[in-house]
């Protein structure tokens, strides 16, 4: 790898890496949603492309959401810690729970279709 090749990647990693962060941690500011927040629980279906249930976040790829006037879109959210997360793995189809949570959605009910 020549020297140009180097800096340039590492230009790359490290303006990308911030960027990711923030881009997870304000879903607001995506295209296509509005800050519109829920008064209460919504529900919705999805397909569940990563779980990680030692830091109890789950993302999925779920329908449009109108209550929250979301379009159809993968993201990660938090689960709250009563949600038994057992028995669900990558690409089960689930019906789901969304409560407000601090600046946020928060999974407060998951279940296999």
């Amino acid at each position: 790898m020549n020297l140009k090749t180097l800096t340039m990647a590492v230009v790359f990693g490290l303006t990308l890496g911030p960027a990711l962060t923030v881009a997870d941690s304000n879903m607001g500011s995506m295209s296509g949603m509005d800050k519109k927040e829920s008064t209460g629980p919504v529900q919705s279906r999805g397909v569940i492309t990563a779980i990680n249930t030692e830091k109890r976040k789950i993302t999925l790829n779920h329908e449009p959401i109108p209550e929250l006037n979301w379009p159809s879109m993968t993201m990660g959210f938090p689960v709250a810690p009563e949600v038994n997360l057992e028995g669900l793995g990558k690409n089960d189809s689930v019906f789901f729970t969304l409560t407000p949570a601090g600046k946020g959605q928060q999974i407060t009910n998951i279940r296999k279709q």
